[in-house]
């Protein structure tokens, strides 16, 4: 073993044996797929420290998003009227290009299709996509190409292949102007725009992203149908306009389909949606801006260069100096490939290079190690991220959890949503929605994981958690309970930030509902998600949604209820049926943690209203609940039994009423 601090001098030919080895395996690294993902992880952080531009003036997305499924009430695929009546809104505002990232292979009826046809001839500025079906098996493999049906692409001004091809690790950094001998989408909207200039066959490049998703200029689809606040003409004017999904906030794997990974994923935790992916190619095309990257034989020749110098430097310092002048020369590497990308667009990738600095150095094992602890340091702050401490122990001791499957346990699921997001939302950029978004999910998540509760996902706006899985907790619906509380308690904070800014609408609305459910790794092989399945889970989510009725701020079932003991306050408040559910449900009102002194009179006087309600005695109900208002005056549930006491009084019910209400909204 060389003593420290001496100098190490070795014999010319093993000093060129070692650079050669090294040039070696790094050269054949950079042709296989560990090496290439090395380097795309490094060109990730090269996009990600360039400070993002400003929204492209020419382009702005029309987004089929969550907003639009919420505003018009209708599942996916839309009926085609809906988009001739888009065309033609957009046409009339004066878009330059209208683009759908859609395919419409299919037919539905033949008046809708006729009406779309119609709209997309009228308007003369219509591009519709297609996209290649690829089947790869041991016996054969075949590409099919999907293309909109042929009333449609003969109405439209142009048809392109819409499919972009992620790298080996499935993040689209790089396109190409053709598929399988097809332009795509981005290269027929450019020959559109700019006829007289030329595209060769095999033009393509690395893509100048504009920056994270939702840097593009985005408004959703329903906006542009909307009659009430129809969107300026002037958003629209002499700008390409992509349609297409933009739903990757959703936790459900269908509305990620169309979803993809960016260099931008590392920071944001955000997938990009693909008509984004397309807008940002169609920047990169339109500024002539596409990163360029170092040919095979100049990189070859600089691995030579440096590995050779750094093994006769290595080779003739001490162990210090040479550990000072790798470390110089890797950090000199890396910040030169980052600059030139960054300033000329140029990228050299210089992963492997740095790695054989350390080869020659320290050797493979070495580094492979630092790899591996460093990965499972990651892994656990990732885990810890979603789930409380001692869960990530539970899990890093049992790993067979991390597998495709599920167990069914009892547990309590939350949902929490911010009402008022969606008008709110429309009127701030999308910085400012994600801000918002931050501020509202940062408590929401830190009381999850303080009450031993599970982050599930996040929809929009809206939270999902839940206690009892992956690990049983006995009183998971306290614990719930108690974070629910809590979850009101930081939103009030929250709210009084949010009136100065003139965000006075905002405020939370929670469900929550024990039961069973089916808990475990839902997915593929390849990426799955830990969540939970079931009845219980859809009827959270429900009561959620009718706090929007009650105007109430948590509404818990009986199930939950009667896992609660004496240490909450609530009222009973109504026995509703909803969407999707054979089975009424009675549902409380979580008022708070019981009070040392006796339970407020309004509260009685609303539980003997009530009981008035049940017997069908209508006009001592309705005093009884008059009696309350004049008590507590902004109680929206008892106005709501008044007026129900009113009508009865004026049109009584079936005889054979049982007090169930249906709750017709979700």
């Amino acid at each position: 073993m060389p003593s420290i601090g001496k100098p190490r001098r070795g014999p010319l030919g093993l000093t060129l044996s070692l650079g050669i080895l090294t040039f070696l395996v790094i050269s054949v690294l950079s042709f296989l797929n560990p090496g290439q993902t090395l380097e795309n992880h490094a060109l990730d952080l090269a996009y990600r420290f360039r400070p993002p531009e400003s929204a492209p003036s020419a382009l702005i997305i029309v987004g089929i998003d969550e907003p639009s499924f919420q505003e018009l009430q209708l599942p996916w695929p839309w009926p085609r009227k809906m988009h001739a009546e888009l065309i033609r809104r957009l046409n009339d505002a004066g878009a330059r290009l209208i683009v759908f990232d859609v395919i419409f292979a299919e037919p539905t009826t033949p008046a809708e299709d006729q009406l779309f046809a119609a709209a997309m001839r009228q308007a003369g500025n219509v591009i519709l996509s297609q996209t290649l079906e690829v089947t790869v098996s041991r016996q054969f493999s075949r590409r099919l190409l999907v293309s909109p049906l042929s009333l449609f692409e003969q109405a439209a001004r142009d048809v392109g292949v819409s499919m972009v091809t992620p790298d080996a690790d499935g993040v689209v950094r790089r396109f190409r102007l053709n598929l399988a001998g097809r332009k795509t989408l981005p290269t027929v909207v450019m020959h559109h725009l700019k006829p007289q200039e030329t595209l060769t066959v095999h033009q393509g490049g690395l893509i100048d992203f504009v920056g994270p998703p939702r840097s593009v200029e985005t408004v959703s689809y329903y906006q542009v149908l909307d009659q009430n606040r129809p969107l300026p003409a002037q958003r629209i004017r002499d700008r390409v306009v992509l349609v297409g999904r933009m739903s990757e906030a959703s936790g459900t794997p269908q509305s990620q389909a169309d979803a993809m990974y960016t260099p931008f994923f590392a920071s944001t935790g955000q997938l990009m949606a693909g008509v984004e992916v397309q807008g940002n190619i169609i920047h990169t095309m339109l500024n002539g801006r596409a990163g360029q990257e170092i040919s095979v034989a100049l990189r070859l020749g600089l691995y030579l260069l440096v590995t050779v110098l750094f093994s006769f430097l290595a080779a003739r310092l001490s162990p210090w100096n040479g550990l000072l002048i790798i470390f110089a020369g890797m950090l000199l590497i890396l910040g030169f490939s980052i600059y030139a990308f960054g300033a000329w667009n140029f990228w050299m990738p210089p992963i492997l290079v740095c790695a054989g600095l350390p080869l020659i150095y320290t050797g493979n094992v070495l580094t492979q190690y630092v790899m591996e602890v460093r990965e499972k340091r990651w892994l656990r702050q990732a885990f810890g991220r979603y789930v409380a401490p001692e869960v990530v122990e539970i899990i890093s001791s049992q790993p067979e959890r991390l597998k495709l499957g599920g167990e069914e346990l009892e547990a309590t699921v939350l949902f929490a949503d911010l009402a008022g997001f969606t008008t709110v939302s429309e009127s701030m950029t999308p910085a400012e929605v994600i801000g918002l978004l931050n501020e509202f999910f940062t408590p929401m998540t830190q009381i999850t994981l303080e009450h031993k509760g599970t982050l599930d996902k996040f929809i929009g706006d809206c939270v999902m958690a839940l206690w009892g899985a992956p690990v049983p907790i006995p009183d998971h619906a306290r614990r719930a309970c108690q974070a629910a509380l809590l979850m009101q308690e930081g939103v009030h904070h929250l709210q009084i930030s949010w009136r100065e800014r003139g965000l006075s609408s905002l405020r939370a609305r929670v469900g929550l509902h024990s039961g069973p459910v089916m808990a475990g790794n839902v997915g593929s092989q390849e990426r799955f998600n830990y969540t939970v399945l079931g009845d219980t889970v859809n009827l959270a989510s429900r009561l959620e949604g009718a706090n929007k009725f009650y105007g109430t701020e948590i509404l818990i079932s009986e199930a939950t209820r009667g896992q609660l003991g004496d240490a909450f306050l609530v009222r009973e408040l109504d026995l509703i049926q909803v969407q999707g559910r054979g089975r009424p449900v009675t549902i409380f009102e979580l008022l708070g943690t019981t009070p040392e002194s006796s339970v407020p009179e309004w509260l009685q006087c609303f539980s003997q209203a009530r009981a008035a309600y049940l017997a069908g005695e209508w006009e001592q109900a309705a005093r009884q609940f008059q009696m309350v208002l004049r008590l507590r005056e902004e109680d929206q549930p008892t106005r709501i039994f008044l007026e129900r006491c009113l009508n009865y009084l004026k049109d009584p019910p079936p005889l054979d009423w049982s007090g169930v209400f249906v709750l017709d909204s979700k």
